[in-house]
């Protein structure tokens, strides 16, 4: 809250200095895992040498390796942009089969994916999953786009501080920008700037660069009931860095929704950071560089040994080069030799080296990643192919996709979807949701792998109870074969269309049996033809007996006495 002596300006720097401290744990765990693992996701300052990722400490570089096989294998397993990922429908399951509301909600997934397309919705997913596997968490800012829509500003850890609420949800953003002055002037505008960039500008220092500071968090003293840009939900405020600077924000404006998007690997506690596989595979990553570097060293001491000779060559000319010849006196015999004996085998190193590459590649998922990728395309057998080989990998993944799911996934569709519509995008909706909630279902690959562990147990009891019915017939009425199928198909991710809905069904069933039932009669038709001449006929011969007539008279009248 700002006190009542002081200004915006300054009860933003005042509450930045707060979340640097809160931060300050952190840094010296971002700075090593930058340093080994993700050496371009990392400023130490925000006016660090662009460009210039400092990579000295990395001489095997596998824990780089698997850090990308992690992000691209979590890109194509959650949010693939060759296929859908999410789908949208509602709570009520009959609305859900109401053939307008699936109608509607179908274009609008297919108008959302092509916006996502469109922007760089996908490329920044990719960076995030990079960075939530070395840091523990992404954080990138989702606005609206004039010309895209949405667009996505992902941010370079280092550069922003977070706070979350009771929810664990960033609603608190602060960070810092290193732009040129040009650059500076041609967002906010000349006179918004202060005198010390309007000089640098008058002197045609374009690229002479500053610092800018921006703030997202709650805006608690805006007017209900206005929704201009000062008194939207979420403030957005800039200000230009340093002490002697105007007592003022370069911009004030401010974003109807939450546009902080930032999920975690895994919370600790109530951490405003979480951390992920980088931290965890950082004691090995450290180790392996030191392996190659023994290994190294090894082997150089094999082919160049250090060497030990008569103190009559100290001055005389020597060469150790292939098949040079050097002369000399030598009472001992032995010339020139190897000062210590190197009996390690680089065979040794090299198992060891594998086992720690090994441990990294686990660590980051990186053998469940590769396999989906050599799975891709191969629907819908992979699911099940990866549910079994790599269930216990896939039960792990769970938390970490949840917190995907509701951290990044859910508020980027739930933003993009009101963008849209705001716009009108999506045409009137029908009037049975216009004012229900919506609900997000994903059919990723990742998302049906993790599903399809329960089709297994769906097989394996409709097995059993077909066992038995060879013994026991009845026991099938025990099972709801109809809604197996539902389940199933729900697990294994296919397209709700290809499922007949139950009063279809019921339908389709009431006119077989309709049918059947006809059939039936058409059949009987002779046979009830027959028997109806047959009682026409004894019909008439009854009519033909004369009144009190006695049975030699009807026995008569047919013929019989």
């Amino acid at each position: 809250m700002i006190k009542p002596t002081e200004t915006k300006r300054r009860y933003h720097e005042r509450r930045l200095q707060s979340l640097k401290e809160q931060r300050s744990y952190w840094d010296d765990h971002w700075y090593e895992i930058s340093q080994y693992i993700a050496p371009t996701r990392y400023r130490r300052n925000v006016n660090d040498i662009k460009g210039r990722p400092d990579r000295k400490k990395i001489i095997d570089p596998s824990q780089l390796l698997a850090l990308r096989t992690l992000a691209s294998g979590m890109h194509s397993g959650i949010t693939s942009p060759a296929r859908p990922w999410f789908r949208l429908t509602t709570f009520d399951p009959d609305l859900r089969e109401y053939a307008p509301v699936k109608t509607y909600l179908s274009r609008a997934e297919a108008m959302m994916r092509e916006v996502f397309q469109a922007s760089n919705i996908y490329k920044s997913f990719h960076y995030g999953y990079g960075d939530l596997g070395a840091f523990g968490q992404s954080c990138g800012i989702l606005i609206e786009d004039e010309r895209r829509i949405v667009r996505m500003l992902q941010l370079t850890h280092g550069t922003f501080w977070l706070a979350r609420d009771e929810y664990g949800e960033a609603n608190t953003l602060y960070r810092q920008l290193y732009w040129s002055c040009e650059k500076i002037v041609a967002r906010f505008g000349y006179n918004n700037c202060s005198t010390v960039i309007q000089n640098c500008y008058d002197k045609g220092d374009y690229d002479q660069p500053f610092i800018i500071n921006h703030a997202i968090e709650p805006r608690k003293d805006r007017e209900p009931g206005k929704i201009d840009a000062k008194n939207k939900p979420f403030l957005s405020n800039y200000w230009e860095d340093g002490a002697g600077r105007e007592d003022k924000l370069l911009a004030e404006s401010g974003f109807s929704r939450n546009p902080i998007i930032s999920p975690m690997w895994e919370a600790v506690a109530d951490d405003d950071y979480g951390t992920g596989p980088g931290m965890e595979a950082l004691p090995d990553v450290k180790q392996l560089q030191v392996m190659q570097i023994r290994k190294g060293e090894t082997v150089d001491k094999k082919v160049r040994p250090p060497m030990v000779g008569p103190m009559s060559l100290k001055n005389n000319p020597a060469s150790l080069m292939p098949g040079a010849l050097t002369y000399v006196d030598d009472p001992t015999g032995k010339g020139f030799r190897a000062a210590i004996d190197v009996n390690l085998t680089v065979t040794e190193l090299r198992e060891d080296i594998r086992e720690t590459q090994y441990r990294i590649d686990r660590t980051f998922y990186a053998d469940l990643f590769l396999m989906l990728s050599q799975m891709e395309g191969i629907q819908p057998r992979n699911q099940f192919e990866i549910a079994e080989r790599k269930e216990e990998k896939l039960l792990a993944l769970g938390p970490v996709l949840e917190n995907i799911y509701g951290g990044q996934l859910a508020p980027v569709i739930d933003q993009t979807f009101g963008v849209m519509a705001d716009r009108g995008m999506f045409g009137p909706p029908p009037k049975e949701i216009e004012e229900s909630e919506l609900k997000i279902e994903y059919v990723s690959m990742l998302a049906q792998a993790q599903k399809a562990i329960g089709t297994g147990a769906i097989e394996r009891v409709f097995s059993f109870a077909g066992s038995l019915a060879g013994v026991k017939p009845e026991v099938m009425d025990k099972l709801d074969a109809d809604q197996a199928i539902d389940v199933y198909s729900d697990l294994v991710g296919i397209d709700p269309s290809v499922i007949v809905t139950d009063d279809n069904v019921k339908k389709t069933r009431e006119n077989r049996a309709q049918q059947m039932q006809q059939q039936t009669m058409a059949e009987q038709a002779p046979a009830m033809a027959t028997a109806a001449r047959q009682g026409a006929e004894a019909a008439r011969v009854l009519s033909e007996v004369p009144n009190g007539g006695t049975g030699s008279a009807l026995l008569s009248q047919i013929g019989i006495a």
